[in-house]
């Protein structure tokens, strides 16, 4: 059996779509389109824009499925307009709500409930921050809508999300071991900042369809009416899965605007535990186990940064061309690559990007692999925490995905000297689109019940496990966590 399904993806940066031939064995994309993401008030037009793109010339397809960032929505009205912009992961808004809600309930009771760290950009604290501070918003809000579920709206007309979405916004509780996702929002913790569930988005089960294709104008560019729609889920969850990442012992690499790295776990792990080490407890696209997700706020952003800063004008091509050329040894050079505080491990909201070891005699090219290898430390640095946390001895195979893995050779080249672990490389460049529509595929009953995944290869083996760079790793984590290193951004 084969079919043909769409994925959307929108993102932090870009919106995608792919048209993607799911069958037995693979996954193959068919077509892509993109543009930036939009505000929800354009969102129907550039999503109807993008589907026309990609369904010109193709047969019928047979399902959608719907991956965004998390963390992310809009309010509204009681028509279901969007009551202004969205209210970004990374707004940093609400952080005094946030603190708030922490010493109100028991940082580590959210924590253990949750699995989610009370932070500026988790909904729970969005919410009370929109009561406080825009209250005319607040009273014209019949609804709040994540990015997937508005979505899953505009072409189904129902409000729907996923677990792996609602399970970022602290008002969501984590299932207790064995048990399936909650089948809905908690009422209680909802209640802290003045919500009912009635207002959020229904969570559609981790086998369930959320809606079906109705909304006419998308049937007049080529869906047919009544095609399965699936809310996917949170894009890093869902890359993973569409990667294989999927069972105990599995380990993604998901590398965008932000980086994301999730340790699937045969057993539960404490939550708060885990949390203490800036990261979250997360239930896996399918439902069946936990994982450890940690972040890296700006992983791609520190690379436009420096580009734009530290380039030299030399184009972005020609300069990751020489950092290719330049070899393999560490460079010596101590980038700590921080633009706007650290997550995981050790969470340090005042980190900033800082240059160490800098010498008159370093060439640009040297400086740009300083860059990056300063971003595969970090990545060994949380690697390593969540292999403490998930009681992981040996070096674990972890799967390298996103945008960046096509775009920047360099970059995975100078991870799998860096990494001490297997790294397997799946150079589809919209893995999390392909994603969602192997998801929707499959919850629409169209494939199974093995579910394929996209190919991927290992690096080549020109690394020696990691050790090259113990000695960078040591000294990059020192200078990290060093309290008395000075806290101002680089120039």
């Amino acid at each position: 059996m084969s079919c043909l399904a769409v994925g959307i993806d929108v993102g932090t940066t870009n919106t995608k779509v792919a048209l993607v031939m799911v069958d037995a064995t693979q996954l193959r994309v068919r077509a892509v389109a993109t543009a930036p993401t939009p505000e929800p008030a354009t969102l129907k037009p550039v999503l109807l824009a993008l589907l026309r793109q990609v369904l010109t010339g193709s047969p019928a397809i047979e399902a959608i499925g719907i991956a965004s960032m998390a963390e992310t929505g809009v309010p509204l009205d009681r028509s279901g307009v969007p009551l202004g912009s969205w209210l970004r992961w990374d707004g940093h808004r609400a952080g005094a709500e946030a603190d708030d809600l922490a010493r109100r309930l028991g940082w580590a009771e959210l924590v253990a409930a949750t699995g989610v760290r009370p932070a500026a950009k988790v909904p729970l604290a969005t919410w009370s921050w929109l009561r406080a501070r825009q209250p005319d918003r607040w009273a014209a809000m019949a609804a709040w809508a994540g990015v997937a579920d508005l979505c899953c709206r505009l072409l189904t007309g129902r409000l729907v999300t996923d677990h792996t979405l609602a399970g970022r916004t602290m008002a969501y509780r984590l299932p207790r071991p064995g048990d399936a996702p909650p089948a809905g929002f908690d009422k209680h913790l909802l209640a802290e900042v003045g919500l009912h569930p009635r207002r959020l988005p229904a969570v559609a089960g981790p086998d369930e369809v959320a809606g079906h294709v109705e909304d006419p104008d998308f049937v007049a560019i080529g869906l047919p009416v009544g095609t399965p729609v699936v809310v996917a889920g949170h894009d890093h969850a869902v890359g993973a899965y569409g990667c294989g990442v999927r069972e105990p012992g599995d380990v993604a690499d998901s590398l965008g605007t932000a980086e994301a790295i999730m340790s699937v776990v045969a057993e539960p792990p404490d939550p708060v535990e885990v949390g203490r080490a800036g990261m979250s407890t997360v239930v896996t696209v399918s439902g069946r186990h936990r994982a450890i997700l940690a972040g890296s706020s700006s992983a791609g952003a520190t690379v436009g940064w420096w580009l734009a800063h530290e380039s030299g004008g030399i184009a972005p091509d020609e300069l990751f061309d020489r950092v290719l050329a330049a070899g393999d040894q560490p460079t010596g050079v101590i980038v700590l690559p921080y633009l706007s505080g650290r997550q995981a491990p050790e969470p340090d909201p005042a980190a900033r990007l800082r240059v160490l070891g800098r010498r008159p005699t370093h060439t640009t090219a040297e400086l740009a692999k300083a860059m990056l290898e300063g971003l595969c430390l970090q990545s060994r640095w949380m690697l390593a925490e969540q292999s403490r946390l998930a009681g992981r001895s040996h070096p674990a195979r972890v799967t390298l995905l996103g945008g960046a893995v096509a775009a920047n050779p360099a970059w995975v080249r100078i991870k799998a000297q860096v990494l001490p672990d297997e790294l397997r490389v799946v150079p589809e460049a919209e893995p999390v689109a392909a994603g969602a529509a192997v998801i929707a595929a499959a919850r629409a009953g169209l494939v199974g019940p093995v579910v394929p995944t996209l190919d991927g290869h290992p690096t080549s083996p020109t690394g020696t496990g990691g050790t090259d760079y113990d000695e960078s790793f040591a000294r990059f984590v020192a200078s990290a966590t060093d309290p008395d290193q000075q806290r101002e951004k680089a120039t």
